[in-house]
């Protein structure tokens, strides 16, 4: 009878392990391609017919890559950007959130709706209001104003976040706390953050992906090559008058790539925790 039913219940996990296997080959196939062409000569990546497997497979790409002048500078400033603007945003969030998780307060449904909302203005729709107050003030250039301007999109969904992860943990145990004479600060510090960890791990995930990813911020506000990120000097190559080198292209993409897919390899366990304990509520 085990047998029979162990063979019933087969079919029914080919679709989804069918759909799994085109939803793989949708996310690597681009990835796959990218790789391939990056171990090529220009003369192969460009050759009729296309070729996956490279006949000859070289590194001269990534050299070039690794010792152009101005690639330590981007990397460097896409690091800064991101962290800075999710640590800035975790500064703001971690305590909104909480205070939406824990205290009532008159207006606190339409503050939390507006903050959400604000997350839902396109970031487009603000350049030239923002670059216009920026030039007249002299902001422009600022990797401050950059790092914080970066910040404010990623602090709506923060706040949300952690006041899920918040409201997850029951509030028995803050009472138990308070009782034994502990203050709020020493609560949030030795009791809510440990806690809520996971959750913190996720939201910063989340940021830094989304930061280093940013390409017209930094290409509008900080229009000096001296303060673009790896984002924008991809599209620079796209842009490039002398015109576009697949294989050495596809080399920056890959090297531009590896600080996010490197961080959520050890973040992964922590990411995946954070979003299910956010989406649980105790």
């Amino acid at each position: 009878m085990s047998a029979a039913v162990s063979s019933g219940r087969t079919p029914n996990r080919l679709p989804a392990i069918a759909m799994s296997l085109v939803f793989a080959f949708i996310v690597l196939g681009p990835v796959v391609w990218a790789l391939a062409t990056s171990l090529k000569s220009e003369v192969e990546a460009v050759a009729i017919p296309p070729t996956l497997i490279p006949k000859v497979v070289t590194f001269q790409n990534y050299l070039k890559v690794f010792t152009d002048q101005s690639f330590v500078l981007d990397l460097w400033n896409s690091i800064a950007y991101s962290v800075g603007a999710v640590a800035l945003s975790l500064v703001v969030g971690i305590p909104a959130g909480y205070a939406a998780a824990r205290f009532s307060f008159n207006g606190k449904r339409v503050l939390m709706l507006t903050i959400l909302a604000t997350s839902m203005v396109p970031g487009v729709a603000l350049l030239v209001p923002t670059y216009y107050l920026l030039d007249a003030v002299g902001l422009l250039n600022s990797g401050i104003v950059v790092t914080v301007i970066l910040a404010a999109r990623i602090i709506p969904q923060t706040v949300w976040f952690i006041a899920n992860f918040v409201e997850a943990i029951p509030i028995e145990i803050e009472d138990s706390a308070f009782m034994d004479g502990a203050s709020r600060s020493q609560i949030i510090r030795y009791l809510v953050l440990p806690l809520i960890k996971p959750g913190i791990a996720a939201v910063a995930t989340i940021g830094i992906v989304t930061t280093w990813n940013d390409y017209i911020t930094v290409a509008v506000f900080a229009p000096d090559l001296a303060k673009r990120t790896l984002q924008v000097a991809l599209v620079n190559q796209v842009l490039d008058s002398v015109g576009i080198s697949w294989s050495y292209m596809m080399a920056f993409v890959i090297v531009a790539s590896m600080p996010i897919i490197i961080m959520f390899g050890f973040v992964q366990k922590w990411f995946v925790s954070g979003l299910t304990a956010g989406a649980v509520k105790g």
